[in-house]
């Protein structure tokens, strides 16, 4: 009976799990295990009521653009579930020298594709904008190679367009230092609008007019959840894996040590000291986990993924009396440019942001510390935390009241970081896999780190270990049976 063991009990473990389950050759006594370490699965996706509001631990959108999330959404019959960003919360703000500024309209890239509120702007200097325009001018990078995210961008747009607008924007994203993201492996799109249309400026225009006319998506665009949170995925899977009689799901089950036989088979001794054989194993754990797992394995292969940098995070879910708020809370919430030094990377107005989120009467806010070259903010003490996040919100939005609800959430090396080198890194992870048939790994650490992302690296290891079974099983049928004398 062919055996595939699923390490790892996130968004990408589940979605590696639900591709298996969704194999035909599971009908004919083919099993998965799912084993996850916790005693909840889900990972980083925690959603939690409290006082009549809904809290997210971690990750509290997903980018419709990418299609893995949305797909697997549809899939599991939670289309009527999805619920946008409040029309009337419309866009963001970066902290400028203690004013919220809003971010120009027609900013969802690096590139302006609206003039007016990009010349109007006051988070730029006239020289800064001039200097962006002054792009369509310049000649492409002539050299090879990786380059930063800094680097790219002042090279192409300037630093003042760096720092104020596109370095707080990305944080957001990577919570990473962009002298040490790669561009290839974080904005591959960008590269390649400079490689194929010799600039971004023009390489915007021409997307333009090739989408001019196009017809309106039949998604939903932009940042989505789902009406009870995205605890509402996570719940969604594990109900649908647990249904199925050829999936085994173990919570609190901590994979000490991973051998593998003569034969390619794998064993997997638990903390309680028990074997577990399959015939595949996907990792779906951070990289530096995967590492310590792979060391009986391959230690070139564990070299590698230890390498692999992560950043820990700090989310505090605060809220107070919305009579308390004395700031008009416009668009969805801020970011905060790196240069500026503040402990606060960003804030989100929750209950601005989606409908049903807080009481009417309630203002919920959502603070992130921590990132690439902060993660000792993880560490600090609960009275810290909330003191800074107070101050900030004092300093920010002249809050002074007492909270009526304060929830801290610590994320120890969660944020993958996609440093210079990155996408060779995985080059050499790959090849060094490919000599295990039966291997393969999922998760943030290696070709994206949104939920999307996620999703497409558990069903991308799925696919390789079913492949690989499939493989087996067909030279299995090919060896001819012994005659009998």
């Amino acid at each position: 009976m062919t055996h595939v063991v699923v390490i790892g009990g996130g968004i990408s473990g589940l979605a590696a799990a639900e591709r298996l389950a969704s194999f035909a050759g599971l009908e004919s006594g083919a099993r998965v295990t799912l084993l996850e370490s916790d005693t909840r699965l889900g990972g980083v996706i925690q959603t939690q009521r409290s006082d009549g509001m809904l809290l997210e631990s971690g990750p509290d959108v997903i980018l419709a653009a990418k299609p893995a999330g949305i797909a697997m959404i549809e899939r599991l019959g939670l289309a009527d579930r999805i619920r946008t960003t409040r029309p009337e919360a419309k866009g963001s703000s970066i902290l400028e020298r203690g004013r919220l500024l809003p971010i120009p309209d027609g900013m969802s890239g690096v590139v302006p594709t609206k003039v007016r509120p990009f010349v109007s702007t006051k988070l730029l200097s006239w020289p800064a904008k001039i200097r962006v325009g002054a792009e369509y001018l310049l000649p492409p990078r002539a050299m090879g190679g990786d380059e930063s995210v800094e680097s790219f961008i002042v090279r192409r747009l300037g630093r003042e367009m760096y720092e104020r607008l596109i370095e707080p924007l990305m944080s957001g994203i990577f919570a990473g230092d962009g002298s040490q993201l790669s561009i290839n492996a974080t904005f591959p799109q960008l590269v390649a609008l400079e490689r194929e249309h010799r600039g971004l400026v023009r390489g915007m225009l021409a997307t333009r007019r090739r989408q001019a006319g196009s017809a309106a998506p039949a998604r939903p665009t932009g940042l989505v959840s789902l009406e009870n949170g995205l605890g509402e995925l996570t719940g969604a899977l594990e109900r649908r894996l647990s249904s199925n009689n050829n999936i085994i799901i173990r919570k609190t089950a901590r994979v000490q040590r991973l051998t593998r036989d003569s034969a390619g088979a794998f064993d997997a001794t638990l903390a309680s000291g028990e074997a577990v054989h399959a015939d595949a194993v996907i990792f779906a754990m951070p990289a530096h986990a995967a590492s310590a797992l792979a060391r009986d394995l391959d230690g070139e292969l564990a070299r590698e993924l230890s390498e692999i940098s992560y950043a820990s995070t700090v989310t505090v879910n605060i809220a107070f009396r919305a009579a308390d708020v004395p700031t008009p809370l416009r668009g969805t919430g801020y970011t905060v440019p790196r240069i500026q030094g503040r402990p606060v990377l960003a804030c989100t107005f929750v209950s601005s942001k989606f409908a049903g989120r807080a009481p009417a009467d309630v203002a919920l806010f959502r603070a992130f510390l921590g990132g690439a070259g902060r993660s000792e903010f993880a560490s600090r003490s609960d009275d810290d935390i909330v003191s800074i996040v107070r101050a900030e919100l004092h300093e920010v939005l002249g809050v002074a009241a007492e909270p009526r609800l304060v929830q801290i959430n610590r994320f120890e090396r969660v944020m993958a970081q996609y440093n210079l080198g990155h996408l060779e890194r995985v080059a050499r992870i790959d090849r060094r896999v490919a000599t295990m048939p039966g291997l393969a790994l999922a998760g943030n650490g290696y070709r994206g780190v949104g939920i999307p992302d996620c999703i497409a690296s558990g069903q991308r290891a799925a696919d390789a270990v079913l492949a690989v079974l499939a493989a087996r099983a067909s030279v299995r049928a090919s060896v001819p049976l012994p005659v009998a004398s």
